[in-house]
């Protein structure tokens, strides 16, 4: 009999359990579940150049004479790169004549024709002023004198 008695108690045990701890949320209580929405922007870069041919004045010289404007966009989330290279390494060159110049990118001084800029995030436009500095060369042989520059954006 004790044990008959030992079985109800734990089936009743069981069934308070059962009672207080349901499977499923009882009636009138409220149930969740939660639901993620993701987005996406994906990084673009561009420049363009508002004059893209220059002439500077060779014989006479010149400084600081602004050129070209470029205008950057990048909404990278760490910035991006500008760089600047000249193809002759900042010689204009006229067959085996040549004569160096100075290029400047913004308030940035190009060395040997080269420079690299870092800029901080932004999605809004940059413009920058490329200029050129060449000094009075007179005795220079006749000629069309040139060099290319080209100017690349990249994301950081």
């Amino acid at each position: 009999m004790m044990r008959k008695l030992s079985q109800i108690a734990a089936v009743m045990a069981v069934a308070l359990l059962a009672l207080a701890n349901p499977a499923g949320p009882a009636q009138g209580q409220a149930s969740q579940a939660t639901l993620t929405i993701r987005g996406s922007v994906t990084a673009e870069c561009s420049i363009g150049i508002s004059n893209n041919t220059a002439t500077v004045n060779l014989t006479a010289g010149q400084a600081t004479v602004p050129v070209a404007t470029v205008e950057e966009r990048c909404n990278a989330a760490n910035g991006y790169v500008v760089t600047v290279a000249s193809q002759n390494r900042g010689t204009l060159s006229s067959g085996t004549a040549s004569v160096a110049y100075g290029l400047q990118y913004g308030d940035v001084a190009a060395q040997n024709g080269s420079v690299a800029t870092t800029r901080a995030a932004s999605g809004q436009a940059r413009s920058t002023t490329v200029s050129v500095s060449v000094p009075a060369s007179p005795s220079l042989p006749a000629g069309e004198y040139a060099d290319t520059v080209i100017i690349s954006i990249t994301a950081k």
